[in-house]
């Protein structure tokens, strides 16, 4: 079965509602998501990418959502622009709530599949957990690369392929969400949550299938066999928009199909980093 290409519309639809759900999403995953951010891209430390940051004038964190990584810009670098843009009007509205005191961050709406309203070229652009919700990844990395200045970097994350039955249960539910309503996802979602904590609340651990250890059962069908995710260190409907976010439409890719992309859509880049771990593939490039 092969699912038809990702709905921009779907994107915003879904995203709108989620960001109503959970206003607190990004100051209650802070730690945990800073932490994660700084070692796929390589900073061994926020002091080590506050050096990277350092001489960067304006930085983009494209599709901010809440804007959890523009904090962690603007509390690195003060004396930088930062810009955050996203398509939803709820996402921008919370997040200028929650940031209000950081006098360095201009928020404005953009779909960043099309050209950008400002004119500003950006030394740093952030493109986390972004492109795979874009109808096409590789012409939004192209629309987002052109917007950098010379020498400028663009970090930008997509969500990993897991096994061929993994992928295949993912995507006939994917598809079958594509045409309901954001409540019947989330629905569907709190549903999968519950069944995840109830696995994991059976305290089965340490399990090891073809020489690769997971940490309890729960994981191990996660991973392999269906997308449950469940983390009891977060609040419930936390782990809940995990999982709706997930099936609101969610393509996967590898190190070959991000290669692939940056050959077909982009010229004069190099790149710095490529990182892959049982959810993601990330990767810097540079403008030269």
């Amino acid at each position: 079965m092969k699912t038809k290409k990702i709905q921009n519309k779907n994107t915003f639809r879904f995203f709108n509602y989620k960001w109503k759900k959970v206003p607190t999403w990004a100051k209650d995953t802070d730690k945990r998501y800073i932490d994660w951010y700084l070692k796929r891209y390589g900073y061994k430390n926020k002091k080590n990418f506050a050096k990277f940051l350092k001489n960067k004038k304006n930085i983009l964190e494209a599709g901010c959502g809440l804007a959890r990584d523009s904090r962690l810009f603007a509390t690195l670098n003060n004396r930088a622009n930062i810009f955050a843009c996203d398509q939803s009007l709820i996402a921008l509205k919370q997040a200028k709530k929650d940031l209000k005191k950081f006098k360095n961050i201009q928020f404005f709406q953009q779909d960043i599949t099309k050209k950008f309203q400002i004119k500003t070229k950006f030394d740093f652009i952030s493109a986390d957990q972004v492109l795979h919700h874009t109808p096409d990844p590789g012409k939004t990395l192209k629309n987002l690369f052109s917007n950098l200045n010379r020498s400028g970097y663009l970090n930008f994350f997509v969500c990993k392929k897991k096994n061929i039955y993994r992928d295949f249960i993912d995507d006939y539910i994917m598809d079958h969400f594509r045409n309901k309503s954001a409540k019947e996802l989330w629905d569907f979602a709190v549903d999968v949550t519950r069944f995840a904590k109830s696995l994991h609340d059976l305290g089965i651990k340490n399990v090891t299938f073809k020489k690769k250890k997971y940490k309890n059962l729960q994981l191990f069908i996660h991973y392999n066999s269906f997308r449950f995710w469940y983390d009891p260190k977060l609040k419930f409907d936390l782990c809940v928009s995990s999982n709706y976010d997930w099936f609101s439409n969610n393509p996967r890719y590898d190190l070959f199909d991000l290669k692939k992309y940056l050959q077909k859509n982009l010229k004069n880049y190099k790149i710095i980093r490529k990182y892959e771990d049982d959810a993601s593939v990330s990767m810097i490039i540079k403008k030269i």
